[in-house]
């Protein structure tokens, strides 16, 4: 059943499905093609991959043929709709992709070896229990990558976030970088690898395995 919570998330993101893949060329471009130059290298053959609020496909399309199997979610049939015609532009045949929510991933336990969530936790109003769920999923061995904006780490990140928000574009988690890290620590995964990438929103790239529970 949809939650009123569900519904406010997909009419936001399949209004903005049109413009942005534009949006993000136009504002992080350069961001993006670092987020894929640090994935692809980790990724193995045989590995199968969530990518989770995938949005328009612009990662998993990326990470597919390096790998065996690809899922990308979204709670917004829109988004994926740009997404599956770009798959089949390209003829990339070994990604599925389905509308889901994050809170409540329609996987079994233990069953994926990677999770990517690629700049959405700071835009879930509970991000808790995303990664909770993917927690869950995870094979004991498995990897999470996240990248993801740190709109709290100084002034100039604070009020460009500001400024978003007026447009509509909300942002209920302003990390800092250190709590960043820390988030995803105290929800028991181990950070692994971790790299910063500057800019306006400054970005931290982490790599983390799971914990022991």
């Amino acid at each position: 059943m949809d939650t009123k919570r569900q519904k406010r998330e997909r009419r936001f993101w399949d209004r903005f499905a049109g413009v942005y893949d534009l949006f993000i060329m136009k504002k992080s471009s350069g961001i993006y093609a670092k987020i894929v130059e640090l994935i692809l290298p980790e990724l193995h053959p045989d590995w199968v991959v969530l990518d989770l609020a995938v949005g328009t496909g612009l990662l998993a399309l990326e990470m597919a043929p390096r790998v065996q199997k690809v899922y990308g979610l979204d709670i917004s049939a829109a988004m994926l709709g740009q997404a599956q015609a770009k798959a089949q532009e390209r003829r990339i045949v070994n990604v599925e992709f389905q509308v889901g929510d994050a809170y409540q991933l329609p996987f079994a336990e233990a069953s994926l070896d990677a999770v990517v969530i690629s700049n959405a936790l700071h835009v879930m109003l509970k991000p808790e229990c995303a990664l909770a769920e993917v927690y869950r999923v995870l094979k004991p061995d498995g990897r999470l990558f996240v990248p993801t904006f740190c709109h709290g780490e100084n002034r100039l990140s604070r009020c460009v976030c500001w400024v978003m928000g007026l447009s509509g574009f909300k942002t209920y988690q302003r990390w800092s970088e250190a709590g960043f890290e820390q988030f995803v620590t105290l929800n028991r995964f181990k950070v692994i690898r971790k790299e910063v990438l500057k800019d306006i929103i400054p970005l931290t790239y982490l790599v983390a395995e799971k914990g022991v529970d």
